[in-house]
């Protein structure tokens, strides 16, 4: 699929990435989108008595394994991930004119509005994240991830060409979710593939 100008080109993640990614890793439904802390639970025994008690789940609950200080955790329709903290996060769905740009350290949630207010000649690209729905309007960057692999338990899809196409992409079909990472620091983009798990 080729993108105007002013877009950056989604591709897919490449099965040896995923493989190197997946040794170095740790091992909802609705458009819910949410930055912060995971729910943690506690349990309790007497020795007549099991009584489990849980903490209602809170953004600032500390969550099971600590996510790094410069690092922020998110959470999109099942999926979550970590990214830079000073990474600015647009939720596309509540700001359909916001232009998914490939030049600016950003993370976007969901899919472009109808009418994006884009910058004419935009300049070169960085590291980006997006992650958006499944649909018509997004299946065209699904279709080069051919190839079947697991990362971090989860069943995905990728494309095996990612370095030389410029982007990981990544297809959770369990979750109608793609993911896509732009190529520009891998020391930054790997964490950030790495990441990916169920929620």
């Amino acid at each position: 699929m080729h993108l105007p100008q002013t877009r950056f080109r989604f591709v897919a993640l490449g099965a040896t990435v995923v493989a190197a990614v997946a040794l170095a890793a740790c091992g909802s439904s609705g458009p819910s989108v949410s930055a912060g802390q995971a729910a943690s639970t506690t349990s309790t025994s007497a020795s007549s008595t099991t009584t489990t008690s849980t903490t209602a789940p809170s953004a600032t609950t500390t969550p099971t394994t600590a996510v790094p200080a410069n690092l922020q955790q998110l959470s999109y329709q099942g999926l979550v991930f970590e990214v830079p903290k000073a990474w600015p996060v647009y939720n596309l769905a509540s700001d359909p004119t916001r232009c998914v740009r490939y030049d600016v350290n950003a993370v976007y949630l969901g899919q472009e509005g109808p009418t994006p207010q884009c910058p004419a000649n935009p300049i070169g690209h960085t590291d980006t994240v997006q992650v958006a729905p499944v649909n018509a309007q997004t299946q065209g960057l699904t279709t080069p991830a051919t190839q079947a692999v697991t990362l971090n338990g989860l069943s995905v899809r990728e494309d095996p060409n990612a370095a030389a196409d410029g982007a990981y992409t990544i297809v959770f079909p369990s979750l109608a979710l793609v993911a896509v990472v732009t190529i520009h620091n891998q020391a930054m983009d790997l964490p950030i593939v790495a990441s990916f798990n169920h929620a």
